[in-house]
């Protein structure tokens, strides 16, 4: 496949991103601009859906620019920053990732939402966390983000386990025990909340 036509518009394939049961990603060039382009083999609606209440609840993620709903294919802005999990992977995540990370938390349980926490869904562009992925639940007890995911944001043993399930080398960390993530996560918790 070298290219991905949306509205007549053709977008020239670089590679192929991510392969997922029910999308495949691709980074793509349209007139000399680099794109994520997404398409979508079900849940096509569901993905606007989300991306409307996403959008609503002001969340930063990227942009889209352009979709076709007779093809189910889906253009949005490229970031070509490392996600938090590719930035973990090279050692602990400096505080501004923290402090982004629960600013952007306020809005998603201003709004009620919960999003998929693990810190290879979320990157950062400058000051501001941006959700890569386009899945919204309804917030509960259980899946905000102090038991959602934030544990997987430090290099203890989930955060490790993590890393070793997307294929990094983990022979390096030593782990931080139960203790200290607990402690490090009220910290953050307390710090930027």
């Amino acid at each position: 496949m070298n290219e991905l036509l949306i509205k007549k518009k053709k977008f020239v394939v670089e590679s192929t991103l991510a392969v997922h049961e029910d999308h495949t990603t691709y980074s793509c060039v349209y007139s000399g601009v680099h794109y994520m382009v997404r398409t979508y083999d079900k849940d096509y609606e569901q993905v606007l859906a989300d991306y409307k209440t996403l959008k609503h609840a002001g969340i930063n993620m990227a942009k889209m620019d352009f979709h076709d709903d007779e093809r189910k294919i889906i253009a949005f802005d490229y970031f070509p920053e490392k996600d938090a999990l590719e930035r973990l992977a090279e050692g602990p995540l400096p505080e501004e990732y923290f402090a982004a990370l629960f600013s952007l938390y306020r809005f998603a349980r201003f709004s009620k939402i919960s999003l998929s926490w693990e810190p290879q869904n979320f990157m950062l562009r400058g000051s501001q966390m941006f959700y890569l992925p386009h899945k919204v639940t309804k917030l509960t007890e259980e899946n905000g983000l102090e038991k959602g995911g934030l544990a997987t944001w430090f290099l203890g043993k989930e955060g490790i386990a993590n890393l070793a399930r997307k294929g990094y080398d983990v022979s390096k960390f030593t782990p931080m025990s139960e203790a200290e993530v607990n402690k490090a996560m009220t910290l953050m918790a307390v710090k930027y909340w």
